[in-house]
């Protein structure tokens, strides 16, 4: 008799043990605990925006802070300087805003939403001004974010400027984020000031 055929009753139950242990089974997915494959790097500045409205329009607390400087890879602090009227009514909140705040402020937007409910940036007249290694962007803006709050509508609208720059893994971010009242409806200060906390 062969080794090869002496073998094969150890090998069937070598088999069964590892079908039984679930080895080969299928498995659901883990859900996902890192941010979504929808943030490419941002190697230039326009994909900066495209990330701000993608993080948006999908409710991602995660990729949204990742717009902007990351502790230890950033060459300058982020700075927002939010439109008047807003910079009064939430003057000690803004005293403070740095990343942490940006990121603190959108999650408890999202977490004031429903999955179906809709959220999206809107932007208009954009204008560029490009160096080597920053960039100014202006443009008016529409944000749209269906919430359940009771004393905020659900839009937003002004004129941002952003200034773009590279962190020290040469990636770009928002360094600092300009905010202006063009209309007498509310601007995205607002919703940053009530959302804080």
């Amino acid at each position: 008799m062969s080794r090869f055929v002496q073998r094969i009753p150890f090998l069937i139950v070598v088999v069964s043990l590892l079908s039984g242990c679930g080895l080969f089974q299928t498995r659901e997915p883990e859900s996902p605990t890192q941010p979504s494959d929808s943030f490419p790097p941002a190697s230039v500045p326009d994909v900066v925006i495209e990330n701000l409205q993608g993080a948006i329009e999908k409710k991602d607390a995660v990729n949204y802070a990742r717009c902007f400087p990351a502790s230890g890879r950033e060459r300058q602090p982020y700075v927002f300087i939010p439109a008047s009227g807003a910079s009064a009514l939430f003057s000690g909140v803004f005293a403070r805003w740095s990343v942490d705040e940006e990121r603190q402020y959108f999650q408890n937007m999202v977490a004031q939403t429903s999955t179906g409910a809709i959220s999206a940036l809107q932007i208009s007249n954009k204008s560029i001004l490009e160096s080597a290694d920053s960039a100014l962007y202006s443009f008016n803006y529409v944000l749209v974010f269906q919430h359940t709050g009771t004393t905020l509508p659900d839009t937003a609208m002004g004129t941002m400027q952003l200034v773009l720059g590279l962190d020290l893994s040469n990636m770009w971010v928002i360094y600092r984020w300009t905010d202006f009242r063009t209309t007498t409806d509310y601007t995205w200060s607002y919703f940053k000031g009530k959302f804080s906390n």
